[in-house]
């Protein structure tokens, strides 16, 4: 399938920071090829996830994925945003939307636009529960010529999370914070178990369980 890294790591800041990174010769992937215009083409397919647990509940967990599809063409596709625990944390969500606002601004690209194919894309079909704060930006088509946004997203995931984690990191929190914290973990995993199609995709073409689910779930979470 071509080289597979995964990365996972646990400290004090973060109870489970993980990295997968794909580079396959495949089929492009259903939910690409429908947008794409690809169904049935042969790709090379770079991909990077992203998910950063955090120990503390009153850091957001951040989140970013980046993928590269090669056929006769280029194509950038992903996005990145955060998961508060908290309905209060509406200060962290809206200085994360303000910088990818300012991405999107600098890049000439449309912001509303990005914000809601996020929002309809990372929503469960089952409870209606919105997965993450859909602050942030989420693409199924860059064009070749937009790599410098492509690159801005990942910098500014970086930019950005790492502020609002210094911001937020001496915070005092108690067990029942940690259970509320838990319970939204169990809104993802049940999102990426059931519904995120690339996940099931990627399990079917034979990437091993242990490394695609172990770099992206939550090392707890509660149903």
């Amino acid at each position: 399938m071509g080289p597979l890294d995964v990365m996972r790591s646990s400290g004090e800041v973060f109870e489970k920071a993980g990295s997968i990174y794909c580079d396959l010769t495949i089929e492009t992937p259903p939910v690409l090829a429908e947008n794409l215009g690809q169904k049935g083409s042969t790709a090379e397919a770079f991909v990077l996830e992203i998910n950063c647990y955090p120990v503390n509940p009153f850091i957001p967990r951040g989140y970013m994925e980046l993928r590269v599809n090669i056929t006769d063409r280029i194509v950038f596709a992903g996005g990145t945003d955060i998961f508060p625990y908290f309905p209060d944390a509406d200060e962290d969500s809206g200085f994360f939307a303000e910088g990818m606002k300012e991405l999107c601004q600098s890049h000439g690209q449309d912001y509303v636009q990005l914000q809601k194919t996020r929002a309809e894309f990372f929503m469960s079909k089952y409870t209606k529960e919105k997965v993450g704060s859909h602050a942030g930006i989420y693409s199924f088509q860059l064009a070749e010529d937009t790599f410098p946004f492509f690159k801005g997203i990942a910098e500014s995931f970086f930019n950005l999370y790492s502020e609002i984690l210094v911001r937020c990191e001496g915070r005092d929190y108690t067990a029942s914070d940690q259970e509320k914290k838990q319970k939204i973990h169990g809104i993802w995993a049940q999102w990426v178990l059931l519904e995120d199609e690339g996940t099931k995709y990627g399990l079917e073409k034979g990437i091993p369980p242990d490394a695609l689910l172990g770099a992206i779930l939550p090392p707890r979470a509660i149903f």
